[in-house]
């Protein structure tokens, strides 16, 4: 079976040295696209410009031809791609969505329905759409023969994106029919938290050892512990704050305004740059607690010892981690003899829950977590000491 492709999509090349002199030459953000590659300029500290460069370089590939005023409104004459190409040219660079995910969820949607119109989005071919991702094996796997398939909520999310798409031609040049998008029952969350053992044995699988069948924790090479010195990282900030996993991956350690950054002197992250414009996802600043702070200020010694010290807090051989780093946690859940569902984003959930459990006033941790006080208490409130203890009282 061979591998589907991935689609345009960013890589940061490095080592590179001149042909003529052999000096080493700039790390730099690159585009691939099958087998060509466009530089971007960036280097490795420019991640956000290197988006933008990518949402550039989509919109031109699949730039929508001029259509004349009336077949703009067919949606028997209006192709899905060209809807695409234009959401892609005016969203790739602001959309919520990483990069790498927008660009993914793009070329997912032009393999599928790029050659149809917009008459035949109904709810029938939803539906095929979905029970056709479902049975493509998930691309973050090596070997597609052993690979999980797609999980339903994947093609959900990226028909959520072909209706915004949709939506988005129809306010400029209004549909005579605007096709309705079926969409996938939504699966339910998992609100769960990492007990204060599950936390500590997570940790310590970070820090290079694995748990055995029999129990008893075993040192790994000193190459697979150097390995997870990222995770290590990315565990503790987000037990500590429950930033968002994509905020974690892109915090530098020098104030930016397009980027997430770290002060501290000042003991605080800044979730988002200044010039990022906000978004339902909130990003507030938080204070760094102490001994996360203490952790932090010996990270950044250590970084800055080297020989050239990374502009990203959480870094691999020096250089920013260029994608998701679930696979890299995955070792880490598994080493520690965890359930495998845990994923990074429960680092939040468990930030979450233990600030409900210390009886945190709910303002104050919304606040603290970026999330709404409704959503806080929808979803940990039954976590805080005093939960119904009115109606508990009501009773004696």
């Amino acid at each position: 079976m061979s591998r589907r492709a991935k689609g345009p999509r960013l890589y940061l090349r490095t080592g590179r040295r001149d042909n003529r002199t052999s000096k080493p030459l700039p790390d730099v953000w690159v585009i691939r696209d099958g087998s060509a590659q466009r530089s971007t300029g960036c280097g490795p500290d420019q991640l956000s410009e290197a988006e933008r460069a990518l949402g550039d370089y989509l919109a031109a590939k699949f730039k929508a031809p001029v259509l004349a005023a009336d077949s703009r409104r067919d949606p028997a004459q209006v192709l899905v791609a060209e809807v695409l190409a234009l959401y892609s040219q005016d969203h790739a660079a602001k959309a919520r969505l990483d990069a790498a995910t927008f660009d993914g969820f793009v070329a997912n949607l032009l393999a599928w329905w790029g050659d149809r119109t917009l008459a035949d989005v109904k709810r029938s071919t939803c539906k095929e759409y979905a029970a056709h991702r479902q049975s493509q094996p998930d691309a973050r796997y090596k070997d597609p023969a052993t690979a999980p398939r797609v999980s339903s909520e994947t093609p959900r999310r990226e028909l959520e994106m072909l209706s915004a798409a949709i939506g988005y031609w129809h306010d400029e040049d209004t549909l005579t029919s605007r096709p309705t998008v079926w969409l996938p029952e939504k699966q339910e969350s998992q609100r769960e938290a990492l007990t204060r053992s599950q936390a500590a044995d997570l940790l310590r699988a970070s820090l290079g050892s694995r748990k055995g069948a029999d129990g008893v924790w075993r040192r790994l090479k000193g190459s697979q512990r150097a390995n997870r010195a990222h995770l290590r990282r990315f565990i503790l900030i987000g037990l500590y704050t429950g930033t968002r996993h994509s905020a974690i991956r892109a915090l530098l350690r020098e104030e930016s305004p397009q980027q997430a950054w770290v002060d501290l002197d000042k003991g605080m992250v800044y979730r988002r740059g200044k010039a990022e414009r906000e978004t339902t996802k909130r990003r507030p600043v938080v204070k760094i607690p102490p001994r996360l702070l203490a952790h932090m200020r010996r990270w950044d010694r250590i970084d800055r010892a080297l020989d050239e010290t990374p502009p990203s807090i959480l870094h691999h051989g020096g250089r920013p981690i260029k994608g998701k780093i679930r696979t890299g946690f995955e070792g880490c859940v598994r080493d520690a003899g965890l359930p495998e569902e845990i994923t990074p984003h429960w680092m939040r959930h468990t930030a979450a829950t233990w600030l409900v459990e210390a009886g945190v006033e709910t303002w104050l941790a919304a606040s603290y977590l970026g999330m709404t006080t409704a959503t806080l208490e929808k979803h940990y409130g039954h976590h805080r000491p005093d939960y119904q203890s009115e109606a508990h009282r009501a009773f004696r």
